[in-house]
C-alpha cells in the first residue's frame, strides 16, 4: 500500500515538473495573448492654456479632425506594414493639468478615421485658462504611451502649442527621460508673432530618431500643418 502511494506521489511530482518545464520553454508571446501590433503609437498633446482662445480651440480641433479624415492621411496609414496605427488625444495646460480626452484607438479604415474625427470635433475643452507646463505635458504623455495597449516599433508624442514653458524649469529634463524610454517627441509650434518658438521647440522639446518641429503661422493654418506633420510621422511623406 505504501509503495503504491509512493509511486503515485512520484508520478504526480514528475507530471508537475514536466508541465513546468514545457511552459518555461514556450516563448512569452505564446503563453499570453500579445497586444495588437500597429505601425505607430501616436499620442497627440494639445495645448489648451490661457493663450488659446475659444475660436483658436475650435480651429485646432477642426483642423485635426479634417486631417484625420483626409484621404491622404488614411492612405498613408493603410500603406504601412500592418496598415493601422493607434492614436490617443489629451489636453494640457498648467501644473498637473493634463487629461486624456480620447483613449487609445486603433484606426485604419475610412470609417474608423471618420469616427475618430467625429470624437475630436465633439471633444469638450477641459481647461480654459492656466499656465503652460510643457514639461508636465511630456511627463504625462510618456506614461500614457508606456501603458498603451498596442505594440509598435515607433512610439511618438506630439506636443502642439503656441508658447514657451512657464512652469518650473525648461522641459528638456522630461524630454531626455522620454528619449531614453525609446519614445520620440515631435512638436507643432503655432508661432503667431513668436517666431523664436520654433527654435525653443527645437532646443528644449523635441528629441529622438527623426524628430522635427512643424510650424503653423497661426491657428487658421493649423489643419494644413497637422496634416503635413501626420504624414511625416506615419509614412515619411510631405503634404504640399
Amino acid at each position: 500500500m505504501r509503495k503504491h502511494n509512493l509511486a503515485g506521489s512520484l508520478q504526480t511530482v514528475l507530471a508537475i515538473l514536466f508541465g513546468f518545464l514545457v511552459t518555461a520553454t514556450i516563448p512569452p508571446s505564446r503563453q499570453t495573448n500579445a497586444a495588437p501590433q500597429v505601425d505607430l503609437v501616436l499620442f497627440l498633446a494639445l495645448d489648451v492654456s490661457a493663450s488659446v482662445d475659444p475660436g483658436e480651440y475650435k480651429l485646432m480641433t477642426e483642423g485635426l479632425a479634417k486631417a484625420l479624415e483626409s484621404d491622404v492621411v488614411g492612405k498613408a496609414i493603410r500603406n504601412g506594414k500592418t496598415g493601422a496605427i493607434a492614436i490617443a488625444v489629451m489636453q494640457w495646460s498648467g501644473f498637473q493639468e493634463q487629461e486624456v480626452k480620447i483613449k487609445w484607438t486603433r484606426v485604419s479604415s475610412r470609417s474608423e478615421l471618420a469616427s475618430l474625427a467625429g470624437l475630436v470635433r465633439l471633444m469638450p475643452r477641459r481647461y480654459k485658462g492656466g499656465a503652460t507646463d510643457i514639461g508636465g505635458a511630456i511627463n504625462f504623455s510618456r506614461k500614457q504611451v508606456q501603458k498603451a495597449p498596442y505594440r509598435a516599433n515607433r512610439k511618438t508624442i506630439d506636443i502642439a502649442g503656441d508658447g514657451t514653458n512657464n512652469v518650473n524649469d525648461n522641459p528638456s529634463k522630461e524630454r531626455d527621460i522620454t528619449i531614453k524610454a525609446g519614445i520620440t517627441i515631435n512638436g507643432l509650434a503655432v508661432i503667431g508673432q513668436a517666431v523664436p518658438l520654433v527654435k525653443y521647440y527645437t532646443y528644449f522639446i523635441i528629441g529622438g530618431p527623426h524628430s522635427f518641429v512643424e510650424k503653423a503661422r497661426d491657428y487658421d493654418s493649423f489643419g494644413t500643418s497637422i496634416s503635413r506633420k501626420l504624414l511625416r510621422e506615419i509614412g515619411g511623406q510631405l503634404l504640399f
